[in-house]
Parts: C-alpha cells; structure tokens; sequence
C-alpha cells in the first residue's frame, strides 16, 4: 500500500508547476508535487534522452527499486511516470541514456545464465522506440564480471562509464571507462587515475555529451553534507584531472546524490534528500570547490 501511495503522487506531480518554499533560486523540483521521500523511497538518476522526448529516473521502494519513465507531448508538457517492466528481481536503477547511440542504458539483478544464485546488478541496454522500448541486451561479459556493476554512461564519441564493486577497485564502488576495441571486438577496461576514486563508495554518475566533464556521488572530503556532489573534467590532452566538491547551490549540509544530464547538455538534475531537482548547467558549475569543510 505504501509503495503504491508514493508512485501515485508521482503521477500527481509530473505536471505541476509549484516550488517548494525553501527551495534556493536556480534550482527547481522536477516533481514539486511529490511527497517527502523517506530514506526508503528516495528518487534519483534521472537522465533525458538525447532528442529531449524521454525522461527516465529510479526510486527506491523499501528492498526494491524500479524505474519510471515520462515522455513529452507534443504542447511541451511531460506524461505522468510510468513504471518500467524490464526484467529484473529486485533492483531495476540507474538509468543513463547515450549521446552515441540514443540507447537506454541501465544495471538490472536479473540472474544470468549460470550465474543463478548470484544477486549482483549488471549493465543492460535498450533501443527506445515512438511508442514503448524494444528488446534488452546485455552488456559483454568483460563488462558484466560478477560484481556489480551500475550507473552506466555513454557520451557521443562512444566511450562507456560505470561503477563496480569489483575487488580489483581501490574503494566500495569505483569508476571506470571502457572503450569498445573493434580489433577484439569487446570492451577495453581503462582504470581512472591514481587518486581518482575514493576509499568508499564514488557511485552515480553522469556525462557530459561530450564526455569531458564526469559527475558523481561520494562520501570524501571536503564537504557540505551527508554525501555530496563531486565533478571532475578532462585536461586539454584528454586526461581526467582529479574531482573535485561541486559546491554550492547543489550541495547543502544533507544528502545530495543522483546527478543526471539534460539531452542538451545544458541542466544538471541531481537528487536532494531524494527529491529529483534541477538546475541550469552554468548554475550549477558557478560554485564548484565551495565548501566549509577540510579534508
């Protein structure tokens, strides 16, 4: 019953155009009408396809998350969400459309052939269509390793990110990039950076179309709140410098996670308290480094 509660006043709110009252100027509530998320029933990952026509986004529901999707109608305004149905056991989430392929990228517990009594989530894609969605498929098993593996990302020159809590990491959850290798045809892993990703968990990401400015989640310091929003950007050589707080006015003394990119590249969605909010991009950049922590 309470499950069912909270998907219906999402439903209720995907239109409505009201703010909340102590929400700081520049960002706004996706779905201002929604109610409080609990702990269990936070929203977050949400991603827009890259002609702007489809949104996506995961809530957690108690032991379960799943996925909903809002389209846009013809007059601008977007559908109410709907719920996903892709296979999956208990954890359908984090969403991530691709600026190279149009593709829906997203990690699923679905058990694998002979892998039957494993609970790990692994990377899935699929093509949208006008009306519905077509047929999943899987990731390449280089990718897939029996961890878990999330948070998959694509930018337009093809190059995949995602988390995993593989024991070859150096924390909870780390960061890779992945570059497709025609020769082998498979995946070529590309470990980030010595001192890139944390001890603990870096989780959630989002990509630039351009793939040169990453964001994502994490506990490090310094810091504004509970969990923050970190950025990191490529060098002019192509190189990932090392990440750095998002600051103000995305990050707040309370748990600030989730970010997602618009099909444009130009509004930064994240999730505060598991609310899903937005920002305009310039916005969110403008405050980069400010924090009243040390580390």
């Amino acid at each position: 019953m309470r499950s069912s509660l909270i998907v219906l006043a999402l439903l209720a709110s995907a239109c409505s155009g009201q703010q909340p009252a102590d929400t700081p100027k520049g960002v706004q509530a996706v779905l201002p009408d929604a109610p409080d998320p609990t702990p269990h029933s936070r929203a977050y990952s949400l991603t827009e396809s890259p002609d702007g026509q489809i949104r996506v986004f995961a809530q957690e529901q108690g032991d379960y998350t799943k996925m909903y999707e809002m389209r846009r109608a013809d007059d601008g305004t977007w559908s109410d969400p709907v719920e996903m149905t892709f296979p999956t056991r208990a954890k359908l989430t984090e969403p991530g459309f691709s600026w190279s392929d149009g593709m829906l990228y997203y990690s699923s517990d679905i058990p694998l052939d002979g892998r039957e009594t494993k609970s790990d989530a692994n990377i899935w894609r699929v093509m949208p269509t006008e009306t519905g969605w077509g047929e999943p498929e899987l990731l390449s098993l280089t990718i897939n390793t029996g961890a878990s593996e999330l948070s998959p990302r694509m930018d337009e020159q093809g190059r995949l990110y995602f988390t995993s809590n593989h024991s070859r990491g150096v924390g909870g959850h780390d960061i890779y990039e992945a570059h497709w290798d025609e020769a082998a045809g498979d995946w070529q892993i590309i470990d980030m950076p010595d001192g890139f990703n944390d001890a603990r968990a870096d989780a959630q990401l989002a990509i630039t179309p351009d793939g040169d400015r990453m964001f994502f989640y994490s506990h490090r310091s310094p810091k504004l709140g509970v969990v923050d929003i970190w950025t990191a950007e490529r060098d002019a050589d192509g190189h990932w410098q090392m990440p750095v707080n998002l600051g103000e006015p995305v990050n707040t003394p309370g748990i600030d996670l989730g970010p997602g990119v618009s099909g444009d590249g130009q509004t930064l969605f994240f999730s505060r308290e598991g609310r899903l909010m937005m920002i305009p991009m310039q916005e969110a950049l403008a405050g980069i480094g400010s924090t009243n922590d040390t580390p």
